[in-house]
């Protein structure tokens, strides 16, 4: 829905931003593709590492495209982010469930599923707002300018 949003909003000359429709498509095509050809079958052992590698591949789809087609948007931002975040916990939950095969529940169980479904909401948000609503970069330039500061000798 995020793709077609700003699709609309791309043809119909709203916003000019190449980046979110560049970033929502490959988004749209990533879960479609991921929800109907992955089997979610009990015995299915590498289901988090095919969502690991869809994720992955998602990713770098994006940042090949943005490297030669458009600028970065702040939604890409949020996007590379929520990529990089669900992948780890891809990697973690297979590590805990199939290979070192944990059958006890413990807290990252819940963890990775209220992680996984937060991050996939705020990377939504982000594609239809493309707004900085966590204000990660004023706390990014919060941090490097007393970083820069301290490294002056201020």
């Amino acid at each position: 829905m995020a793709f077609l949003l700003n699709l609309f909003f791309y043809v119909s000359e709203l916003n000019q931003d190449k980046s979110l429709v560049i970033t929502s498509f490959f988004m749209a095509v990533s879960y479609f593709s991921s929800n109907h050809f992955i089997e979610l079958e009990s015995s299915n052992t590498n289901l988090y590492i095919e969502w690991f590698v869809y994720d992955l591949v998602t990713l770098i789809f994006i940042l090949v495209s943005h490297r030669f087609l458009s600028k970065t948007s702040t939604a890409a931002k949020y996007i590379y982010a929520g990529l990089i975040i669900n992948s780890v916990l891809y990697a973690l939950i297979h590590i805990d469930l199939i290979v070192l095969w944990n059958r006890e529940v413990w807290w990252f169980w819940t963890f990775y599923s209220i992680g996984v479904n937060v991050v996939d909401f705020l990377m939504i948000v982000a594609l239809i707002t493309n707004k900085d609503f966590l204000f990660v970069s004023k706390i990014k330039n919060y941090l490097f300018k007393k970083q820069r500061k301290n490294n002056l000798g201020y």
